[in-house]
């Protein structure tokens, strides 16, 4: 399984978060060709996963600094 593992900044707390989640999270319409997506597109869909699930799951607000696949 890919991964992909996000380094956050917690807009509360000042800290860095790292996550690692699956790498399906970076793509888009189940296109598992990552590598041909830009940047634009997985910054856009690694937010979209921010908004929906990593606020919440880490009980604060997140902000995406960078990512890398692994």
């Amino acid at each position: 399984m890919r991964t992909v593992t996000l380094q956050m900044i917690d807009e509360l707390t000042g800290e860095t978060v790292s996550r690692t989640i699956d790498a399906t999270n970076a793509y888009s319409n189940g296109d598992y060709c990552w590598e041909l997506r830009g940047e634009n597109e997985q910054r856009k869909n690694l937010n979209d996963w921010i908004l929906e699930r990593g606020n919440q799951q880490h009980e604060t607000i997140l902000t995406l600094i960078s990512w890398s696949f692994n």
